[in-house]
């Protein structure tokens, strides 16, 4: 019972995290496209969260690493809202994007 809702965690986490991803990169529109971003951030910092609660209290290397991954995500969310050049904002939904997967991935697979 308990492995059928991971499971089913792991698959609406999944999902959420691919639609917000693509709408993060193929929204035309600039407020769909900057929303994205900040929900997307507050995502990877929820799977940050929850990998880093999940683990044992003296396992602090690998919950550090975990709070790491969700940093990652607001400091690309900062960087997207504080550049003007469309480069720095790619790098920052790329930050995003890459706090997003790694969660998910060191929540679940890793």
């Amino acid at each position: 019972m308990a492995l059928g809702m991971l499971m089913v965690l792991f698959v609406v986490m999944s999902v959420l995290g691919a639609i917000g991803i693509l709408i993060m990169f193929l929204a035309k529109k600039s407020r769909f496209q900057s929303g994205a971003v900040y929900v997307m951030a507050a995502f990877g910092l929820l799977t940050a969260y929850l990998g880093a609660n999940s683990l044992p209290s003296n396992y602090l290397s690998a919950q550090l690493f975990r709070w790491a991954i969700g940093a990652v995500g607001i400091a690309g969310a900062l960087l997207y809202w504080k550049s003007s050049e469309e480069s720095w904002k790619l790098a920052g939904r790329l930050l995003v994007a890459g706090s997003v997967v790694l969660g998910i991935a060191k929540l679940f697979l890793l």
